[in-house]
């Protein structure tokens, strides 16, 4: 029997928009492999999936291989999903092995390993960050004395800004390397580009990218995972007269080409400096801000994120739009505190905003909430179209000064 295989991260449990899609498969059999400790939502899961098998750890390849090699005894498999960020390597290790069609284990490599990545597209002549790999301390001094403070410093296939730094003088370098950096610690380090930072997400088929759509950060994302900012940002409809749009757009056709990306949704960061010019940050091979940015990508150009990773991955997909009202849309996440919940804003809080789309908090009172432990983990979202950028960027940041959430901390039980 025709088989999908959906090889989960710890992210599934925030929502269900990833497995909806496969809804449309009824001939084939699809079978959910998840980390046992983070299987929240057993009960949901069950009416998408015709089998639920149980890991330790997502990163046990073994494991994983052992359920694949069981599977096939039986099945044939024709799909393998991996959406989350630290699955797309396990992916594309299995399916090299497995001679599974999708993406194979040297490009899940380009588009994880952040070395590798721009690596090829410096070789292209793509603007981006200088970077090199630190082992040794005089590999940061090194670095550090070709391209001055500040400098980034971050892992090799990390996610979600997560033990990312920016590094300003030589004492906050000295108190980085003997006091965070844990010992044999590899280290990528990267050039610091001052620019505002923009995402494209796109849809690619057979290496074309179909759509791309090019949303603003309303702060860096880096000042995210620093300085306590909200993660928030406000999609361009078409249309929308500025060159930069098409420039990134060109940049990231360019990138894709670059790291031989075919069938994915993808998610690409890029730097607008005060000069004009487009840097490359990154790229993913996935949904970015997977419960919000594809409601904002879907509700101003009517195309639906979640709906092209099920079908690129079976090979069925057919891009098409659906009609919008052609509006700037935008999401921002609520803060969060760890602790017991005694009170937190809801919906019935903006009844005075217009053009909201989706509010979303994910606590109760008394429910405990936990630490806030990524770029994207917080208390709830909102979901708000304008007729304008700066109009909705000032209702974004109005929702979350107005946002509030007052917790008791007590010790875990």
């Amino acid at each position: 029997m025709k088989t999908i295989v959906y090889i989960s991260d710890f992210r599934l449990p925030l929502g269900l928009n990833f497995v909806k899609p496969l809804k449309k498969f009824a001939d084939h059999k699809k079978i959910l492999i998840i980390e046992r400790h983070n299987l929240l939502h057993d009960d949901l899961l069950e009416d998408f999936f015709d089998e639920i098998r149980y890991v330790d750890h997502l990163e046990s390849v073994d494991d994983i291989r052992d359920h694949i090699i069981e599977i096939r005894r039986s099945h044939s498999i024709v799909a393998l999903l991996t959406p989350g960020e630290n699955a797309i390597e396990i992916g594309g290790q299995i399916r090299s092995e497995f001679g599974i069609p999708g993406m194979q284990r040297n490009q899940a490599e380009a588009v994880r390993n952040k070395w590798i990545m721009k690596q090829m597209l410096h070789q292209r002549g793509i603007r981006t960050s200088d970077i090199a790999i630190a082992l040794h301390e005089q590999d940061y001094v090194r670095f550090t004395d070709t391209h001055g403070f500040p400098i980034i410093v971050k892992p090799l296939s990390g996610y979600g800004s997560i033990n990312t730094f920016k590094l300003s003088s030589m004492e906050e370098l000295i108190h980085y390397l003997h006091h965070t950096r844990q010992a044999q610690q590899r280290d990528l380090l990267e050039e610091f580009i001052n620019g505002t930072e923009f995402h494209c997400d796109s849809i690619v088929s057979k290496g074309k990218v179909l759509f791309s759509s090019v949303s603003q950060y309303l702060y860096n994302c880096l000042d995210i995972a620093t300085k306590q900012k909200p993660p928030a940002s406000i999609t361009f409809p078409e249309g929308t007269e500025a060159d930069f749009i098409h420039h990134i757009k060109e940049v990231n056709e360019q990138v894709i080409a670059a790291l031989g990306i075919n069938h994915s949704v993808t998610h690409a960061e890029l730097f607008l400096t005060p000069e004009g010019e487009v840097v490359f940050g990154e790229i993913g091979a996935r949904i970015g801000g997977s419960q919000v940015m594809p409601p904002c990508i879907k509700n101003t150009h009517g195309v639906d994120l979640f709906e092209a990773v099920s079908d690129l991955e079976v090979g069925i997909y057919e891009f098409n739009k659906q009609q919008t009202n052609n509006k700037y849309t935008g999401m921002i996440c609520f803060p969060s505190r760890a602790g017991m919940i005694q009170s937190i804003s809801g919906i019935e809080d903006y009844e005075d905003i217009s053009g909201i789309i989706d509010f979303n908090v994910s606590y109760q009172v008394g429910q405990r909430a936990g630490d806030v432990s990524d770029t994207m983990t917080r208390s709830g979202f909102a979901i708000v179209e304008g007729n304008s950028f700066e109009e909705l960027r000032q209702t974004l940041l109005d929702m979350y000064d107005r946002f509030k959430i007052e917790v008791t901390v007590t010790e875990p039980v």
